[in-house]
């Protein structure tokens, strides 16, 4: 099987520099004074979007002499991948192991124990960190297979061409009103935050400033080159690293140049995100990957005949939880209480459906406005966000997508719309 051609030897700094540009133009918040009282409680933790990305430049260029996909087999980068997974599975269990010895107070041979356990995570830490470089190399160049094969190439040429840096973590500050959910400020942060730091930022901006906090975990960050935490789950990567690929095409073209023109056009480019990510992921999988391909979702048959009139006896055990059920019902009983001026219920709601969540095996630490502004934006699932007028966004998207003949069309189809009321008539007229 013939790979694609990654940027190779050659990175493409105009790209680079267009992308840029792109991204600092789209991040603008407004009111600017809004932003700066923000600020000034965040500043602190701010991460520092140039040193990472000349870094991340400097990165891929030193990469781009190692050439791995012209000298190890398909199978053999297969398992320089699977030896990747592997070792990041294994460190993150010693974490855990190393974590509890420290934290158990009835422990044996702490020391003992303790010291042999940082040796083996120190071991196989330094043998993934060998290993990254390589590893990025090779899923860079099989997600641009991936695009290739989904015809999105010019001349056998990306625009902009696959290239992402892997992180042990990543936060971002999400600010809302108290009084409605949107997103008043989204502000990246620095590495390695403690609960504590996390804690004492939310606590500072709601006390002070009359806002809503939350301090979130995120699995990668639209730069160019892009950042992707990392993973010991191959789905999960192939998926978050399309995902901002998408991010990255989007903001050459007009959608992606509004991302933030709106909360509803927010919602559009970062479900758009998760439906490209899904047909770049499949198509990976299907080249690179196949035993792990998961079937097609076939819709269940229709009945031929009337079904029989047998009453089946009621059934003892109960319903599974639908999370997701669950917290679209919660959204919008929050959105009907703000929309009431109802402020105060509606965190006394929120904070009890917390508790609830929780007992149900999702530990939520702390459900707010600025939750639901955050995760409100991705739609890609059933129960996602909607707009001002109660129109579901995200299933009028999954609906356009599954009119659409290729994954082609579909990115040509929205890439170039920058207002709701475009696609309101796309959602009309692709039949």
């Amino acid at each position: 099987m013939k790979s694609f051609l990654h940027p190779g030897r050659f990175i493409n700094y105009f790209w680079v520099a267009i992308l840029l540009v792109s991204l600092v133009t789209r991040s603008g918040v407004d009111p600017a004074d809004q932003m700066e009282q923000i600020r000034a409680y965040s500043r602190a933790y701010e991460f520092d979007y140039v040193s990472w990305t000349l870094s991340a430049l400097a990165r891929k260029a030193s990469q781009s002499s190692l050439d791995v996909d012209r000298y190890l087999s398909v199978s053999d980068q297969r398992e320089l991948v699977f030896d990747y997974l592997q070792l990041k599975n294994e460190t993150n269990q010693l974490q855990s192991q190393l974590r509890a010895i420290i934290a158990d107070p009835n422990q044996e041979d702490r020391e003992v124990k303790e010291a042999e356990v940082r040796r083996s995570l120190e071991e196989k830490n330094t043998r993934r960190e060998n290993l990254a470089p390589f590893v990025e190399q090779v899923l860079q160049s099989q997600l641009n297979s991936a695009l290739v094969a989904l015809d999105m190439s010019l001349g056998g040429q990306l625009i902009p061409p696959v290239l992402f840096r892997s992180e042990p973590d990543s936060y971002a500050l999400i600010v809302s009103p108290r009084d409605e959910i949107r997103q008043e400020a989204n502000i990246m942060l620095v590495r390695g935050l403690s609960l504590d730091e996390i804690i004492s930022l939310e606590n500072s901006i709601e006390g002070n400033l009359n806002l809503s906090a939350l301090v979130v975990g995120i699995g990668g960050v639209g730069l160019y080159p892009s950042m992707i935490i990392e993973s010991g789950n191959l789905d999960w990567l192939i998926h978050v690293a399309s995902h901002e690929w998408t991010h990255n095409f989007l903001t050459l073209r007009p959608l992606g140049m509004h991302y933030a023109a709106s909360p509803e056009l927010t919602t559009i480019n970062e479900t758009i995100a998760d439906l490209s990510a899904d047909a770049i992921q499949r198509m990976t999988f299907a080249l690179y990957y196949p035993e792990y391909l998961p079937a097609e979702e076939v819709p269940p048959a229709q009945p031929t005949s009337a079904p029989e009139t047998t009453e089946e006896a009621p059934s003892l055990e109960p319903p599974p939880f639908d999370f997701r059920a669950e917290m679209h019902a919660t959204r919008l009983e929050v959105d009907r209480l703000l929309a009431e001026g109802k402020i105060d219920e509606a965190e006394e709601y929120m904070e009890a459906r917390r508790i609830f969540f929780w007992e149900n095996g999702y530990q939520i630490r702390r459900l707010n406005q600025a939750y639901f502004a955050f995760h409100g934006s991705y739609a890609a699932e059933p129960g996602g966000a909607a707009d001002q007028e109660g129109v579901d966004l995200g299933q009028e998207l999954r609906d356009l997508r599954s009119r659409t003949p290729s994954y082609r069309e579909f990115m040509r189809l929205v890439a170039w719309r920058w207002r709701l009321d475009q696609f309101q008539e796309l959602f009309e007229n692709v039949n």
